[in-house]
C-alpha cells in the first residue's frame, strides 16, 4: 500500500487557508489589499468580537462583474498576473489568487459588488469553501465583504486565537499600515458599533498628524533622496523623540509595509550615537524602486522582500537619513519639553498607556540660540546653569564634552590631520590571550586613531603615543582603560562602525566629568565647540546635552504668569 498519497481538497484547502489567513488581521490585510488594488477612494473596516465573528470590509472601487465575482472565489484566479515573468515585476499589493478562496474555506463570506456603471450587483455567499448561492443584488458601486465564524470548521486554529481585545488591537496594528502608506484614502474604522478611527484624505505629514497629534507630527523630519531609479522619502523623528519600542517604525517598499532586517539596520545606524540604548526613533519610510530590483513573493503574506542590489540600498537609506538629521530646527518649547509624554499606540490599540514625566531633548538648536547663552554657573559642578533668550538651559558637561571631542577626533581623522603626543614614560598594558588576540587583530585600526602600540613580551603592550587632544598629563591606568575601551569593540565586523565605536569611547573616557569644576570662561568655550557640532542636542551614546526651561514656565511655578 503507497504511503503517499494525494491530500482531499477539502484538506488541501484548509492547509492553504493557513498560509494567507492566521488571524483576523491577516484577514483585514487581504481584504484591505484588494479594496485598495480596486483604486478605491473610501474603505471602511468593521469588526465584532475582535474580528472572530465578524468582519467587513466594503469599498468604492470598480467592483466586479457576476462572472468576476463568482471566479474570484476559485483557487488561483487572478486578474493582477497573467504570466511567469509578472511574478517578477509585481505593481499591486496582492497577486496570488488566494485570499477570497483560502478565506471562504474556513469562514462563512458574503461578496457583494457592482460595476460603477452596471444596472445591478452581484451577491455571492460561500461557507466552508462550499458555494451557497449566486444572485442579483441592488448594492451600491464598489465591493463588501462580510465574513463570519472564523475557523468555524477549524476548531483547533479558532482555539488559537487570542482574547478579543488583543486580536482586536492587532486589527488596528494592521489598517494603521494602510492609513500611512495610502494617505489619499479615506479610512473609517468601526468596533462592535462604534466609530474608533475616522482619516480623511490628506497628505502623508497631515495622516501622521491624524495619527500621532499635530505636536509629533510638527516635529518630524523629512526625507528626500533620489539616486539611480531609487527614491527614499517619508518622515523620521528628531534625537529628542523616541519610543521605547520599534512599535512606530513603519518601512514601506513601493507602498507595501514590509519586514526588512537590512532597512532596520540601516535606521539603527543612522542614529546609533543619536539615541541612548533601547530607545528608538520613530519611522515611516517609503522606497520606490523598479519592481524588477525587489523580490516581494518571498513569503506568503508577501511581507518579506528580497532587494537585488541591497548594499547600494543599504548605503542611500543611510545617506537619507543621515541628511534629514542634519537638518537644524528650532529649540522645542519648555511646555514640549517638561510635557506629559504618553507612550501611546496607534489609535484604537488595545493597551494601556505609560505616563511618565520626561525632559524632553529638542530639535536642534541653531547658531542663535548659542549666541543668546551666557553661562551663570554651575549646578553640583555637573551641570552648566545658561540664561537664554527665553529661559534657563540647564547643560550636561561630560554630554557636552563628549560631543566636542568625539566630532573633533571625526573630523581630524577624516582630514587625515591627526596629532600624536609621544608620551615621557611608556604605559604598560598587560592583557588576557583573548584581549591580546583582539589586539593584534586590530592594530593597524587603534593606529589609525593615534595610539602607538608596540608588542612587549607575550601578552604585554607598551603604549608609547596617544591622540594630541588627550593632553600631556596621561598616565599608565589612563592609557589602560583606553586600550581596554578599544579592545572591547574589536570584535565588530564592520570597520567603519568599529573605528566610530572606538572613537566615542575616547571621547567619553576623556571628557570633562561630572563633579570637575569649571571656570565661567571654561563653560564659554565649551559651549562655543558645541555650538559648531553637527549634533550638539545629544552626545555620541544618544543622552541629551541640554535641557531648556522657558521664562513663561518658570513664572507660571512662581505664580507671576
Amino acid at each position: 500500500m503507497p504511503r503517499i498519497r494525494v491530500l482531499d481538497e477539502n484538506v488541501a484547502s484548509r492547509i492553504a487557508a493557513g498560509e494567507v489567513v492566521e488571524r483576523p488581521a491577516s484577514v483585514v490585510k487581504e481584504l484591505v489589499e484588494n479594496s485598495l488594488d480596486a483604486n478605491a477612494a473610501r474603505i471602511v473596516v468593521e469588526i465584532r468580537d475582535g474580528g472572530k465573528s465578524y468582519i467587513r470590509v466594503r469599498d468604492d472601487g470598480t467592483g466586479m462583474s457576476r462572472e468576476d465575482a463568482r471566479l474570484a472565489f476559485e483557487r488561483h484566479a487572478t486578474s493582477k498576473i497573467s504570466s511567469f515573468s509578472d511574478l517578477y515585476a509585481v505593481r499591486t499589493l496582492g497577486f496570488r489568487g488566494e485570499a477570497l478562496p483560502s478565506i471562504a474555506s474556513v469562514a462563512r463570506v458574503t461578496l457583494e459588488t457592482k460595476e460603477k456603471h452596471s444596472a445591478e450587483g452581484t451577491r455571492v455567499v460561500v461557507e466552508g469553501g462550499e458555494l451557497l448561492c449566486t444572485e442579483p443584488s441592488g448594492c451600491a458601486p464598489g465591493t463588501s465583504v462580510v465574513v463570519e465564524k472564523l475557523f468555524f470548521n477549524t476548531p483547533a486554529r479558532r482555539k488559537f486565537l487570542k482574547s478579543t481585545s488583543a486580536e482586536g488591537s492587532a486589527v488596528v496594528g494592521t489598517l494603521t499600515r494602510y492609513l500611512i502608506a495610502f494617505p489619499e484614502v479615506h479610512f473609517e474604522f468601526f468596533k462592535d458599533g462604534r466609530r474608533s478611527i475616522i482619516a480623511p484624505k490628506a497628505k502623508l505629514k497631515e495622516r501622521l498628524a491624524q495619527l500621532y497629534g499635530r505636536s509629533t507630527a510638527e516635529q518630524l523630519r523629512e526625507v528626500e533622496l533620489e539616486h539611480s531609479g531609487y527614491r527614499i522619502h517619508g518622515f523620521i523623528s528628531p534625537p529628542g523623540l523616541s519610543r521605547a519600542s520599534r512599535a512606530e517604525q513603519y518601512l514601506f517598499v513601493n507602498r507595501r509595509y514590509v519586514r526588512s532586517s537590512l532597512l532596520r539596520h540601516a535606521l539603527a545606524e543612522a542614529y546609533h550615537t543619536l539615541l541612548p540604548k533601547h530607545r528608538h526613533p520613530l519611522a515611516f519610510i517609503f522606497i520606490d524602486l523598479p519592481p524588477e530590483r525587489v523580490d516581494v513573493n518571498v513569503h506568503p503574506a508577501k511581507i518579506e522582500v528580497k532587494f537585488r542590489e541591497e548594499e547600494r540600498l543599504r548605503s542611500l537609506l543611510v545617506e537619507a537619513l543621515e541628511e534629514a538629521l542634519a537638518q537644524r530646527g528650532k529649540v522645542m518649547p519648555a511646555s514640549e519639553q517638561l510635557r506629559l509624554e504618553v507612550e501611546r499606540a496607534p489609535p484604537g490599540a488595545v493597551r494601556e498607556a505609560k505616563h511618565e514625566y520626561k525632559a524632553k531633548r529638542g530639535q536642534q538648536p541653531g547658531a542663535l540660540f548659542f549666541r543668546r547663552l551666557r553661562p551663570l554657573g554651575q549646578l553640583h559642578s555637573t551641570y552648566i546653569l545658561a540664561e537664554s533668550g527665553s529661559g534657563l538651559v540647564l547643560i550636561d558637561q561630560h554630554a557636552a564634552h563628549e560631543r566636542v571631542l568625539f566630532e573633533r577626533f571625526k573630523m581630524q581623522l577624516k582630514q587625515k590631520k591627526l596629532e600624536k603626543q609621544r608620551l615621557v614614560s611608556p604605559a604598560l598594558v598587560e592583557l588576557t590571550p583573548r584581549e591580546a588576540s583582539v589586539l593584534e587583530e586590530n592594530l593597524e585600526l587603534i593606529s589609525e586613531l593615534g595610539f602607538e602600540v608596540e608588542k612587549f613580551g607575550e601578552r604585554s603592550y607598551l603604549v608609547k603615543a596617544v591622540p594630541l587632544f588627550l593632553g600631556s598629563s596621561v598616565g599608565a591606568e589612563e592609557v589602560r582603560d583606553v586600550v581596554h575601551s578599544l579592545i572591547k569593540v574589536g570584535g565588530l565586523k564592520d570597520r567603519d562602525r568599529r573605528r566610530e565605536e572606538m572613537i566615542y569611547r575616547v571621547a567619553c573616557r576623556n571628557a570633562v566629568k561630572a563633579g570637575d569644576f569649571l571656570s565661567v570662561e571654561e563653560m564659554r568655550s565649551l559651549l562655543a565647540h558645541l555650538s559648531r557640532t553637527s549634533r550638539p542636542e545629544t552626545c555620541p551614546h544618544g543622552r541629551p546635552t541640554m535641557v531648556t526651561l522657558e521664562l513663561e514656565e518658570i513664572e507660571r511655578w512662581f505664580r507671576r504668569g
